[in-house]
Parts: structure tokens; C-alpha cells; sequence
């Protein structure tokens, strides 16, 4: 197989009713912009306080190593009901509504975490946020995923890259708002107080300026076929999940004690952790268009590039220690994260057709998050077991960095649909 047939998309064509072609600001029509500023909100509510969460975890409520792994495994768990639930749900009664409930079980676990942090109640208040928080990443995937349908195909990578610009933005800002009121003596409920405001007011927001991006016809042809679909995904989705899955595992042992390796081992202080991850954010936001353009060009080249600057920045995060190597490294994953989601977001939308694409994304992190679920445990039995995060960091680097092989010969029997779409005009 040459290199032009491997990522050469298969066309079909598919009706949709349009009401026009609307202009665009920056690749994104005036509704991925709502979208887009909607998301800004819910980044808030979560970038403000989860930066910090495992260090809050450890350091205020006290837990041990393994209740803060028995934490994730169980938020883990409920993310992985949200992404599957989400992607069935909106597929069927729409995005709009999809994304409106969600925004509820996400405020109420950060009242719970505000009024309550205890063990076990924390795990429970963690969780019911994560069912919300994973129920609003597909949406965000799922609406442009509609969008870039209704568009023929063009741009993918960047739509999917663009509609987060806000998120990213708030990403670099909240963390330094946080690390501020920490420093002034207010404590991480106060975070999870003010996220919990935040929600209640992404979920207005969302109710009054986002419109449905599901015609009646494509959730009435959705509604005909099957509620879980496994088989009728298809092989090339099926190929990708288990191709990257091992890479998954790995990377997900090891990043959420980022905040424990750098401010336990490397002694740096959590508000300065906090402005680490804010320079991160604030260079995505900046490299974003452009990233996503470059992913437009090869997708799955962009899938492997991507992986395999995550893996050498673990590792590298093994090796070195002090507030100047964590701004470096923390620049430099902006690069691979970026590319990152413009390509996984059209390799897994663009393996399904229009009616299943919400299922597809839901299920893509629905197998994802079922991976997680373990390796957050395996992650803090390493940490227990030696003492060090470093060796942790050590081992998953190495370990990513052999999966990246796998998810190579997976992407080369893959082939990307493209819906072409017949415009009907409602006018």
C-alpha cells in the first residue's frame, strides 16, 4: 500500500438540510464560537481547582497513596458511564440538551466538595463531577464533529482545534487565579465553590446561545438504528482504540501525579506548579490554529508525532528537576497535546457515518477511561512500591514510547470517511 493510498478517505455522500452557508471568524461559524465560548466557561469550573486536586487530595484531606488512586479510579469510573451515557443520549435527544444536563451532576460534586471533604464522601463528590465533565468533552467533540459534516469535511482537524481556544485560554488563567488565592490564605473549598458557581452559569449559557447542530432527520435516523452499537462502529474505529490503548494506559499512570512529582520531589512550591501549568495552556491557546492546520495535512502522521513527543517529555520529566525544566517542558507538551486533538478527534469521527458519530466519540473515551480506570492504580501501586515518582515517570516513557509502534501499524490499515454533504436549503 503507497503512502497516497493510506490516507486517502473513502467518500459517501449524505443529506442534510442546511439553512445557508454561515461566515467564519477563525475557521468557526458563529455557532462553534458560542460553542467554543460555552466550553470556555466549564474549562473554568474545572481548571480552576483540578490542577491541584491530587495535591489537595494528599495534603488536605490527608489520604493515603492509595485511597488518592482509589479517588481517580472511581472518578475514572464515572467518567466512563458519562462518556458512554453521553454519546447514546446525544445522538438521540440532541447536543444542545445533551451538554444542558450535564452541567448538573458536575455543580452538584463541586458543592459536595465545597461542603464536604471527607473520605469517602471526596471520592463520590469527584466522581459525580467527572460523570458531567466527561458528558461536556463529547459534546464539544460532537458539535463540531456535526458542523464539520455540514462544511463537506474541510479543515477537520482544525475545527476540532479551534473550538477549544477559549478552553485554553481559561486553562492558562484559571491556574494562576488559584495559585493567587492560595497564596492569600483561601483554601481549595474556595476553588471548588467558585467552579461550582461557574457551572451553573456555563449551563444558562449553553440554554440560551448554542443551537442544536442535529437536524430532526439524522436523530430520527439514529433513534431507528441500535442504542449500543459495538459492531456496527466498525473495524477502522475498532482498530484505533485498540491501537492506542496500550500508549493510553501508560501516559494515564503517570500524569495525574504530575502535581505530587513536582511539588513533593522537586520541592516546588503548589502555586508555582500552578503557573507551570498556565504557561502550558497559554501556549496551546496560541499554537492552536496553527497546529491544527498542520494536522489537516496528514492526520495520522499528526497522531504519531503527537505521541511520540508525549512519551519523550515523560521520560524527560524523569531525569531533570527545578521551576525552569518544568516552563520548558511544559512549552514544549503544548506542541504534541495540540496536534493531538485535531487528529484523534477526525481519526475517530471520520471512522463512522454522520448518525453515529456522537456514539463513536462516546465510546472512543468510554474504552478509553475503561483503561484509565486501572492505570491510575497501577500508576500508585508503582508510586507505593518505590517510593519515587520519578522511577514511575521512568517506566511509562519507556512504555509509551513501544506503544507508539503499535498505534503505527494500527493507523496504516486505516481508512477515514468522508461525508460529502447534498445541501438542501430550508428557505
Amino acid at each position: 500500500m503507497s503512502s497516497d493510498e493510506m490516507i486517502k478517505p473513502t467518500t459517501e455522500t449524505y443529506p442534510i438540510v442546511m439553512g445557508g452557508r454561515a461566515r467564519k471568524v477563525m475557521g468557526l461559524n458563529m455557532n462553534l464560537w458560542r460553542l467554543a465560548l460555552v466550553t470556555g466557561i466549564a474549562q473554568f469550573s474545572m481548571s480552576l481547582w483540578a490542577w491541584e486536586f491530587s495535591i489537595f487530595l494528599e495534603l488536605d484531606v490527608l489520604l493515603a497513596k492509595w485511597q488518592i488512586g482509589m479517588a481517580f479510579s472511581i472518578g475514572t469510573f464515572a467518567m466512563i458511564l458519562g462518556y458512554m451515557a453521553s454519546g447514546i443520549i446525544s445522538d438521540f435527544i440532541g447536543r444542545k440538551n445533551t451538554m444542558v444536563i450535564s452541567f448538573i451532576p458536575m455543580a452538584i460534586g463541586l458543592l459536595g466538595m465545597w461542603l464536604n471533604p471527607t473520605w469517602p464522601f471526596i471520592a463520590i463528590e469527584y466522581a459525580l463531577n467527572q460523570f458531567g465533565w466527561a458528558s461536556i468533552l463529547v459534546i464539544t467533540a460532537a458539535i463540531p464533529a456535526d458542523e464539520i459534516v455540514a462544511d463537506g469535511g474541510a479543515h477537520s482537524a482544525r475545527t476540532f482545534t479551534m473550538v477549544l481556544l477559549p478552553a485554553f485560554i481559561v486553562d492558562g488563567i484559571s491556574p494562576i487565579l488559584g495559585g493567587i488565592m492560595l497564596d492569600s490564605g483561601y483554601t481549595a473549598s474556595h476553588l471548588h465553590i467558585i467552579a461550582a458557581i461557574g457551572s451553573i452559569i456555563a449551563l444558562l449559557a449553553t440554554a440560551l446561545f448554542v443551537k442544536e447542530s442535529l437536524t430532526k432527520d439524522i436523530i430520527k435516523e439514529a433513534r431507528r438504528g441500535p442504542i449500543i452499537t459495538v459492531r456496527g462502529l466498525g473495524k477502522d474505529f475498532w482498530k484505533f482504540v485498540l491501537g492506542i490503548s496500550g500508549f493510553i494506559f501508560f501516559l494515564r499512570a503517570a500524569v495525574p501525579y504530575l502535581g505530587n512529582l513536582v511539588v513533593g520531589e522537586w520541592n516546588i512550591s503548589p502555586a508555582f506548579y500552578g503557573y507551570a501549568w498556565s504557561f502550558y495552556s497559554i501556549t496551546s491557546a496560541i499554537i492552536l490554529y496553527s497546529a491544527g492546520t498542520l494536522a489537516d495535512k496528514n492526520v495520522k502522521a499528526a497522531q504519531i508525532l503527537a505521541l511520540i513527543g508525549n512519551a519523550l517529555i515523560i521520560l524527560v520529566f524523569a531525569f531533570v528537576e527545578g521551576f525552569l525544566y518544568l516552563i520548558v517542558l511544559n512549552a514544549l507538551w503544548s506542541i504534541p497535546v495540540a496536534l493531538w486533538i485535531g487528529a484523534e478527534n477526525t481519526i475517530v469521527a471520520g471512522s463512522v457515518t454522520i448518525e453515529k458519530k456522537g456514539r463513536a466519540l462516546g465510546t472512543y473515551r468510554y474504552a478509553l477511561s475503561v483503561i484509565g480506570l486501572f492505570a491510575y492504580s497501577f500508576g500508585a501501586y508503582i508510586w507505593e512500591l518505590n517510593g519515587s515518582l520519578k522511577i514511575l515517570y521512568y517506566l511509562v516513557g519507556i512504555g509509551c514510547l513501544l506503544f507508539v509502534i503499535i498505534m503505527a501499524i494500527a493507523l496504516r490499515s486505516i481508512n477515514l470517511k468522508r461525508e460529502t454533504v447534498q445541501y438542501i436549503d430550508e428557505k
